[in-house]
């Protein structure tokens, strides 16, 4: 079973479109938001930094999103490759499952903007969170 990391979303006006739900653009910002949060939280463990770019991101849209709903997402590791690692995700409103996705990313050296194989810490703390694709994504490969 994975461990599945979850964090809260402040839904903004701004989020909204012009049909008064969330806009599909505001649904990937709160992706971004729940990677940060989810380093955010494993630097508080004790992680060491890391950084990551987004090698990849697929999204699928479930039900919409409007203002006033209590939005949350969750993540959790599903593959730990070489110098990258897939995230699954799922976007809730009011507990209700809205979007669905899945990311990669590529750990990176800051100072040469280039891959670097993951080291050993990260890839224990994914290790320990890691739990299998969602059914979403093991009928598009």
């Amino acid at each position: 079973m994975p461990e599945i990391f979850k964090t809260a979303i402040q839904v903004r006006f701004g989020d909204t479109d012009m049909l008064g739900h969330i806009n599909n653009a505001a649904f990937v910002q709160y992706l971004e938001h729940a990677r940060l949060e989810w380093i955010r939280a494993q630097h508080a463990k004790g992680l060491p930094p890391i950084h990551i770019v987004l090698a990849h991101l697929r999204m699928d849209y479930r039900y919409e999103i409007v203002l006033g709903q209590t939005v949350e997402v969750e993540l959790w590791p599903t593959r730990i490759g070489r110098s990258s690692f897939d995230f699954e995700y799922r976007v809730l409103a009011d507990g209700q499952i809205c979007a669905e996705a899945h990311s990669v990313q590529v750990c990176i050296d800051a100072g040469t903007m280039n891959s670097k194989v993951l080291d050993d810490a990260v890839r224990g703390v994914l290790e320990a969170q890691m739990g299998e694709q969602t059914s979403f994504r093991k009928g598009d490969e």
